[in-house]
């Protein structure tokens, strides 16, 4: 990394991937990239520097903003997640009441008027009864990322520069395939997850340390209790991802962007297939 660039990332809040692994078998090669969906620092100069090197990126889906509705819609149509609710103790849900500021408190603006009101409904468990269990958790966990500023996006950020570079961009799934992965998710994953939310904090913290190490095992061991770490989401998902980019792979001149807890599936599958897989990150300039 050149001197003026060490100086920037220093003062900013610029950091280098090193989730990054080069995957090569016949004099051809790509870049299997371990993304963060959400992060507290950007990767421009990193990502842009192994972007260049390609002519086609792949992520796992659809990123625009129309198959973001599809989410949000999907997430919103059926509830489904007052079991969650039901299965939260007192106190955890005070602290996810807590966390979230007075998005859940409830509110009586007519308490002199009515001296034996019935007693609302907790808007917290109006919420999960609204919403579909993954969409449930997911809103929750992402706005205490982002208060924790949180800002930032892997895959979004690398989307844009391969968009900039005018790379041919593939998405590896629908969102139709993505959603019913979510919905595979188990509720009593949910519900043991948000019952450690005392936790989060230090799992956040050590997380984004281990990211930008590039420390692979001991991110994956950390993150064995999060909700999306099942099959749905995990195992049955690899194979297919996997044979969707594998045929770019044996052309060369790609970079596949995926969560991080699909790498150990892809690298075994590439090292099955015969390809060298070998974890790099940005020499000394």
């Amino acid at each position: 990394m050149r001197m003026k660039e060490k100086i920037f990332s220093f003062f900013s809040r610029e950091k280098e991937i090193r989730t990054i692994w080069k995957v090569e078998k016949d004099g051809r090669h790509g870049f299997l990239a371990g993304a963060a969906h959400f992060f507290p620092y950007r990767l421009k100069t990193s990502l842009r520097h192994y972007i260049q090197q390609v002519q086609v990126v792949c992520f796992e889906g659809p990123l625009d903003e129309s198959s973001m509705d599809q989410v949000v819609q999907q997430g919103t149509e059926k509830g489904g997640a007052g079991a969650i609710y039901e299965a939260l103790d007192p106190q955890t849900i005070k602290k996810i009441k807590d966390l979230t500021g007075d998005l859940f408190r409830p509110s009586d603006p007519f308490p002199l008027l009515f001296p034996f009101p019935s007693k609302p409904k907790d808007p917290l468990s109006e919420y999960f009864e609204s919403l579909r269990p993954w969409m449930a958790f997911f809103q929750i966990w992402s706005n205490f990322l982002k208060q924790r500023g949180w800002k930032y996006s892997v895959d979004l950020e690398a989307l844009k520069i391969a968009r900039q570079l005018r790379r041919e961009i593939v998405f590896l799934e629908t969102i139709g395939e993505q959603i019913a992965g979510l919905e595979g998710i188990p509720v009593d994953r949910i519900v043991r997850f948000f019952q450690k939310i005392d936790q989060w904090e230090e799992w956040a913290r050590d997380h984004s340390q281990l990211y930008l190490r590039g420390d692979l095992g001991a991110m994956l061991a950390m993150t064995n209790e999060f909700p999306s770490r099942c099959p749905s989401i995990v195992e049955y998902r690899d194979p297919v991802m996997f044979e969707r980019m594998n045929g770019y792979f044996k052309q060369g001149g790609v970079i596949a962007f995926v969560g991080t807890t699909h790498i150990p599936g892809m690298q075994s599958r590439f090292r099955a297939e015969g390809y060298r897989v070998t974890q790099v990150s940005r020499k000394e300039e």
